[in-house]
C-alpha cells in the first residue's frame, strides 16, 4: 500500500483502518470486522486527508451552527419567562445579530488587536 502525507501531522503513512466490534455471544465472536473509518497512526486523527483550508472551514461552520443553536436557545426561554413582547424584542435584536454577525466579528476583532 503507498504512503499519503496525514494533514494534522504532515508524517507520511499508511492509513490505519478501524473496524466494527464484534459481538460475543458466550465468549464467541460474532460479526463485526468491517470497515467503520480510518486514522493517522502517528496523530490518530481521522481527518488524515482533509486540507487544512477543509479543516478550517468545518470548524467555522461548527461554531456557526452551536452560536445558532444558542440563540435559538435564548429566544425560547425569552418567549417563556417574557412573554409575547419580550420574546419578540429579544427575536427582533438575535435576528439583526445573526445578519450582521460578520460586522460583529470584524468588529470585535479589530478591538481585540488595538
Amino acid at each position: 500500500m503507498s504512503k499519503v502525507e496525514c494533514q494534522c501531522c504532515r508524517k507520511r503513512m499508511v492509513p490505519k483502518v478501524i473496524t466494527s466490534a464484534p459481538i460475543y455471544i458466550s465468549g464467541v465472536p460474532l460479526g463485526g470486522g468491517d470497515p467503520e473509518s480510518s486514522v493517522c497512526p502517528f496523530c490518530l486523527s481521522p481527518k488524515w486527508m482533509l486540507t487544512e483550508r477543509q479543516t478550517l472551514a468545518a470548524g467555522r461552520a461548527n461554531a456557526e451552527f452551536y452560536g445558532i443553536m444558542v440563540l435559538a436557545l435564548v429566544n425560547i426561554v425569552a418567549f417563556v419567562r417574557l412573554g409575547e413582547l419580550g420574546g419578540g424584542i429579544v427575536l427582533a435584536v438575535t435576528v439583526a445579530a445573526f445578519f450582521l454577525r460578520s460586522r460583529i466579528i470584524s468588529a470585535l476583532q479589530q478591538r481585540l488587536r488595538h
